[in-house]
């Protein structure tokens, strides 16, 4: 039964320093606190699936050092299959981030082992394709290994979602393959050209981005996201929550939008689902840590009474 979510992609040490606010060029401020935590766009996203309930296999590469073995425990602890994540000899990657007081973030990531991912990583044993029902990849790892996996994805008949960030450029050739492609404001922007002020010039994107494909979600932060399917276009609004950090708030969305899809959800329940588990997130600080399962959303002293209202009981 295609019942897993594999996800491709990379695996970092978030390494966290708390300021007063994110330091102009060539300013020296001193931080307030500092937090490791494990990361990574691809890493962050299996675990939030994990947790959600839904099997999951990552598909990556660290290396043999301290941040690997970090990297490797808090994956397995939340569940994920890392049979299939490599270990070499170049270091482990790394983020170094700044995070204000308002929870805004910003980042600055050394890819190391990631860097090294190439098609000859991807395994070719029959009995694991055939186990996955979505395929989920980034643009942290090099673009010759997402696309190899992309293309085996699609020849074994699974659906590959795409969220393409950070911001880059990607072939046009990607969009034989790509069934759902998930961005942020500014990932749409490089996409489409199009700045995003508000709801308006986000619909004006979405239908840019549809150009290329039929199904399209742009996350909108406190805005929550819009979302169009063939001849559908939707507004999902953003939940207002204290914000601790926004650090991985899109990795939960994903994550949990790849979990739902997987297990046969419709786009605009995954959609929704997934809108709440981000809210969630931004309470606590670090990226995985952050991330919630379904039980723990039903009671969540804010989240939890609309979540069944909308959802459960919806």
């Amino acid at each position: 039964m295609k019942s897993s979510v594999l996800v491709a992609g990379a695996a970092n040490l978030d390494r966290m320093m708390y300021v007063e606010r994110i330091p102009d060029i060539g300013e020296t401020l001193l931080a307030k606190g500092y937090e490791e935590h494990p990361g990574g766009k691809g890493a962050n996203q299996a675990v939030s699936a994990a947790l959600w309930g839904q099997p999951v296999c990552f598909l990556g590469r660290i290396g043999s050092d301290e941040p690997g073995k970090i990297l490797r425990s808090a994956m397995e602890k939340a569940g994920v299959n890392t049979d299939y994540l490599l270990e070499g000899s170049t270091p482990s990657g790394m983020a170094m981030d700044f995070i204000d007081l308002e929870g805004n973030y910003q980042a600055g990531v050394l890819a190391g082992s990631n860097a090294d991912l190439d098609g000859g990583d991807i395994p070719m044993e029959n009995a694991l394709w055939e186990s996955i029902g979505l395929t989920v990849l980034q643009l942290e790892c090099p673009l010759s290994f997402n696309e190899a996996v992309g293309l085996e994805s699609k020849k074994s008949g699974i659906p590959v979602l795409l969220n393409a960030a950070p911001a880059q450029t990607i072939p046009d050739t990607w969009w034989n393959w790509v069934e759902f492609l998930v961005v942020n404001e500014v990932e749409a922007e490089s996409l489409s050209g199009v700045k995003i002020m508000g709801l308006q010039e986000a619909y004006y994107c979405l239908e840019k981005l549809m150009d290329r494909l039929d199904q399209v979600l742009i996350t909108l932060g406190a805005e929550g996201l819009v979302y169009g399917k063939g001849s559908e276009r939707t507004h999902i609004p953003g939940h207002a929550v204290p914000v601790v950090s926004t650090l991985g708030a899109g990795d939960a969305f994903v994550g949990v939008l790849a979990a739902e899809l997987c297990r046969g959800q419709d786009l605009h329940d995954s959609a929704l689902i997934a809108n709440f588990a981000a809210a969630a997130s931004v309470a606590k600080t670090g990226a995985q840590n952050s991330y919630i399962t379904p039980d723990e959303l039903k009671c969540h002293p804010l989240l939890g009474n609309l979540y069944n209202k909308e959802y459960l009981d919806g």
